[in-house]
């Protein structure tokens, strides 16, 4: 077998061990520092001598965020030269003429080697012609005129709500050259206009349902655009990457103008960061999230900011946000939802659940009770969910991966002659997923072999038609959530939750239940097969050649009903008790 009973200092990050890395040394890092792939793709998009095939587009695929657009911007002005280009438009007896920009207060002078727009409108990107009451035209310009030379970042979710002005950008970039046109086609422009000549690089941001709204709807162009990510998450496989992302979230306090952070603050920071990302092998780069868990400290502290302003915004946050939760986990603790956390019960098992609800900020974890019954059948397993239309399509699929190991293991030469029916007992909503596959099969099993299933013990995995245990997501919730009830119903000392192998680098557990599982009141078993579960389950082995075992009861049941002997169904009632 291939349990694996996890110690405390599993579940949770090794803070100690990484305010000794940090105290070390300090490294000074921005937005690029940990986004490689974005640093090479700005060398081609943006090198020392320009030459007339380089690129002129690049696709990132980032958030779309103000903040992270600043820091981009930032970024490229740092380390591009000043942009001195542009040009001058003059009038005269309502006759525009065009010469390059003397100076920088010239009304189309180039002011920015680099602009950021999360807003993209027609007037401020291309700039508008205006007619004041002296009757004399005045040219107003917009922002690709102020980056006329350098690089423009602009959003394109924004952008591609207006395709049209995404046309007219794109021509003018490729053509090198700035044409005036009426935004209306009735009424052309009153006076002519000389083109300008236009050098510009276009940075579109935008996340990936953007991205994928432009390859539709312009396809040739997004297979020839630079194409890169942004890294949501860093491996911190070694301390010059810790200290590159310390130095990373010291940064955005700077731009962002806040309190200093002390190293103790760290610890924390990297706590809530492993429960962002779920792997306590990466830690968060996204721009927004670093600077929220800032702020909020900042408000418990303006002075500087360190472990314990970082705990106390936590709580508070965690306190705004509850209510929904704690509604909900009431009805189980007041019995309207039955949970038992004590007994010993045939064809019932705790399975665990997440709840998204629209609107709320973080995802609910709670126990379910699934029960299971058997009845003489052709070896259907009946989904009472997907009866009722209340299961999704991989939380049937995961129905059927069921059906195929219980029909592979004890039907192999003679039809499988009984059938099950399943439930999600007191579940009103649409259950998807197949997280639970699990619980289900094992319910199963105990309802086939008669062994009632501890109920102390709630369980997360998928499996797949071999019965091995494969990974899930939102583990920290769900053994959060069943860890509440069971602290409410009493802590016996034998609770705790069967999660699959694969998720123990995902466990980020709150302090206090670190502190029952360090003092042995709540465990959490990590395992490969169902056979292990089973064990943990039922106490007796799935399979064991030379003592009673769930297979044996299964078998011995199977041919007390095909074969009508009384002998196999004695044997079967006998070890059953």
């Amino acid at each position: 077998m291939t349990i694996t009973t996890l110690p405390w200092q599993a579940i949770t990050p090794n803070v100690e061990e990484l305010i000794a890395i940090l105290n070390k040394r300090d490294r000074e890092a921005d937005l690029l520092t940990l986004q490689p792939r974005i640093k090479s793709t700005l060398s081609l998009l943006c090198p020392k001598v320009r030459k007339p095939y380089h690129p002129r587009f690049m696709l990132l695929k980032a958030p779309d965020s103000h903040l992270l657009g600043s820091l981009l911007q930032r970024n490229i002005i740092l380390n591009t030269p000043i942009n001195q280009g542009g040009f001058a438009y003059y009038s005269q007896d309502n006759k525009m003429t065009l010469s390059k920009a003397k100076s920088p207060q010239d009304n189309f002078a180039a002011t920015d080697s680099c602009i950021f727009s999360i807003s993209v409108e027609s007037e401020r990107l291309f700039g508008c012609v205006r007619q004041p009451e002296d009757n004399r035209f005045k040219l107003q310009p917009g922002i690709v005129h102020k980056a006329n030379g350098g690089i423009l970042i602009l959003s394109l979710r924004s952008l591609m709500a207006q395709a049209n002005i995404w046309q007219k950008l794109k021509h003018m970039v490729i053509n090198e050259e700035f044409n005036w046109i009426s935004t209306d086609d009735a009424n052309p422009l009153p006076i002519s206009i000389p083109p300008m000549p236009l050098d510009l690089r276009i940075i579109l941001l935008g996340d990936r349902l953007s991205m994928a709204e432009l390859q539709d709807y312009d396809p040739e162009f997004y297979n020839s655009a630079l194409y890169c990510e942004f890294e949501n998450e860093v491996a911190i496989n070694t301390d010059e990457t810790i200290q590159h992302w310390a130095g990373y979230v010291k940064s955005i306090a700077q731009f962002q103008k806040l309190p200093s952070i002390k190293n103790t603050a760290f610890a924390e920071l990297v706590k809530n960061g492993i429960k962002y990302t779920e792997d306590q092998n990466y830690l968060p780069l996204i721009p927004d999230w670093i600077n929220t868990q800032l702020v909020n400290a900042a408000q418990e502290n303006d002075l500087y900011i360190d472990d314990n302003a970082i705990r106390k915004a936590t709580e508070r946050k965690n306190w705004h946000e509850n209510y929904l939760l704690l509604r909900l986990r009431e009805a189980i603790l007041n019995k309207q939802i039955l949970i038992n956390t004590h007994d010993q019960i045939v064809g019932q098992i705790n399975g665990l659940s997440v709840i998204e609800y629209p609107g709320y900020p973080k995802a609910i974890g709670e126990p379910t009770r699934i029960s299971c019954l058997i009845h003489n059948g052709d070896g259907e397993i009946n989904d009472i969910e997907r009866k009722n239309d209340l299961a999704g399509n991989i939380h049937s699929k995961g129905m059927m991966i069921m059906h195929s190991f219980i029909t592979a293991q004890f039907a192999l030469t003679h039809p499988f002659p009984f059938s099950a029916s399943l439930v999600f007992e007191q579940s009103y909503n649409e259950v998807d997923g197949d997280s639970a596959s699990l619980a289900g099969l094992s319910v199963i099993i105990s309802a086939l072999s008669g062994q009632p299933i501890d109920q102390q013990l709630a369980v997360t995995g998928s499996v797949d038609q071999f019965g091995h245990v494969q990974a899930i997501g939102g583990v920290n919730e769900k053994i959060e959530g069943f860890f509440a009830i069971c602290q409410h119903q009493g802590l016996t000392g034998q609770q705790g939750v069967i999660i699959p192998a694969a998720n123990q680098y995902h466990l980020c557990l709150s302090d206090e239940i670190v502190t029952a599982v360090k003092n042995q009141q709540f465990h959490i078993w990590a395992v490969e097969n169902i056979a292990d579960a089973l064990y943990l389950l039922t106490g007796i082995p799935y399979k064991d050649d030379k003592a009673i075992s769930l297979y044996k009861l299964i078998k011995a049941r199977i041919e007390a009903i095909t074969n009508g002997d009384k002998r196999s169904s004695r044997w079967f009632d006998k070890w059953r008790k």
